[in-house]
């Protein structure tokens, strides 16, 4: 039975009325009522090209300025650098390495070492692997095993780690693994030796408000998408960052429009309203009117307060499935085993002798939308040992998941593998 919490909370997403329970939102989040709205409202009111005096194009151009100021805010970025907005994050990190190889050749940079964590997603890896073409040293940066949790190896980095190098590029939480990751130490690290350090925040970002201050990162790119939001992704850079490179929009444009010139035929319009109402709906959840003009701390506030709530329920639907997942005859629990702050709700296991493609297809009979393979984080799976196209089953949760969610899943899943 729903709790009056689960029910208020549920409420927003429309989408939740479907017969199938939503168990995949590492990949992808639902999207709340508020968001939708914005996006209907931004082709209803201000479809237009901006750069005009008329209202509409007006109008579209507040949408995406207000659309910067919320990414800012959600990251604690304001006053520090600006935020970029593009299609994927895959996209953004494409764009930053190229914007690197650039720099390489025009010599505004001089360093050539890049150490590259293969803990993460391939969007935080591969970009930068490319550069080994461009005249880089790319060096691997590989995890370490402690029991079936792999972690970024903080031993190695030291012996990796000098004045030669460039940048580091690491994930804040592994989306495999689930665990959040001391990523202010790397980042620490990498500031002194003068190194920029890039962090891939799309599997934290979901369950927690990024603090890009005080992880004190040059870079931090996250997926709109997976944070109740339109499909597509947002950045963050430093001011020192940014000004080592020039981007890549047009050549008359002054390379001091940041972030303009990193953000290749401009921000979606549609995506950038969808964007900029996040924060109407955490309004909403932590019981505040949403203002028409927020400053950066009011706006910082809610975040902050609104993620501190998420964490506390998903802190206990995770370990409602974690211990019913150890229950289970045979199945291997890829991360740690147990919840707690140190954790967010992706949680992988496997079944030796089982093909996970076989588990999910199951699961996905009885309207549990889940999902199995290598999410994108080849390098690790294969690592693990484990099929490097089969992987492991992912259950991913949100705020708005319920216990009656997990238990079902629970139960079609010892049904299985009786």
């Amino acid at each position: 039975m729903l709790t009056l919490q689960d029910t208020a909370i549920r409420s927003h997403f429309p989408s939740l009325d479907s017969p199938t329970r939503f168990l995949d939102n590492a990949g992808g989040s639902q999207v709340p009522t508020q968001v939708i709205d914005a996006i209907r409202a931004y082709f209803l009111e201000s479809c237009a090209q901006t750069g005009a005096a008329y209202q509409p194009s007006a109008a579209a151009a507040k949408t995406i300025a207000k659309a910067h100021a919320v990414v800012k805010s959600f990251l604690n970025a304001h006053a520090r650098g600006e935020a970029i907005i593009a299609q994927s994050t895959t996209a953004l990190i494409h764009t930053l390495a190229s914007a690197y190889a650039d720099a390489l050749h025009n010599r505004t940079i001089s360093r050539r070492r890049i150490l590259v964590s293969t803990l993460g997603h391939e969007a935080n890896i591969w970009p930068w692997f490319k550069l080994a073409a461009r005249g880089f040293e790319v060096i691997p940066w590989h995890p370490v095993q402690s029991g079936n949790l792999w972690t970024l190896d903080h031993d190695a980095l030291r012996g990796l780690l000098d004045e030669r190098t460039l940048l580091i590029a690491f994930p804040h939480v592994s989306n495999i693994m689930g665990q959040i990751e001391d990523a202010r130490s790397v980042c620490r690290s990498a500031a002194a030796v003068g190194a920029r350090s890039v962090v891939d925040g799309v599997a934290y970002a979901p369950h927690r408000a990024p603090d890009v201050a005080d992880l004190g990162c040059d870079w931090y790119a996250y997926s709109t998408y997976k944070v109740f939001g339109p499909h597509a992704a947002a950045a963050f850079g430093s001011t020192a960052a940014f000004a080592e490179l020039d981007g890549p929009n047009h050549y008359f444009l002054p390379r001091t429009m940041v972030p303009y010139t990193f953000e290749l035929g401009g921000v979606p319009h549609e995506s950038a309203a969808g964007i900029a109402a996040l924060e109407d709906y955490l309004h909403a959840v932590v019981g505040l009117e949403a203002p028409a003009d927020t400053d950066h701390t009011t706006r910082r506030n809610t975040f902050t307060r609104a993620f501190t709530h998420f964490e506390a329920i998903e802190e206990a639907l995770q370990t409602q499935l974690l211990d019913g997942l150890s229950t289970i005859p045979g199945l291997v629990i890829d991360g740690s085993p147990t919840g707690g702050p140190q954790r967010v709700c992706t949680i992988s296991f496997h079944v030796p002798g089982v093909r996970s493609a076989s588990i999910s297809a199951a699961l996905n009979q009885q309207n549990l939308g889940i999902k199995s393979g290598n999410f994108y984080s080849r390098r690790l799976i294969e690592r693990m040992g484990l099929c490097p196209t089969d992987g492991v089953v992912r259950i991913s949760l949100a705020h708005y998941n319920t216990p009656e969610e997990i238990d079902a899943t629970l139960d079609s899943l010892r049904t299985f593998l009786r």
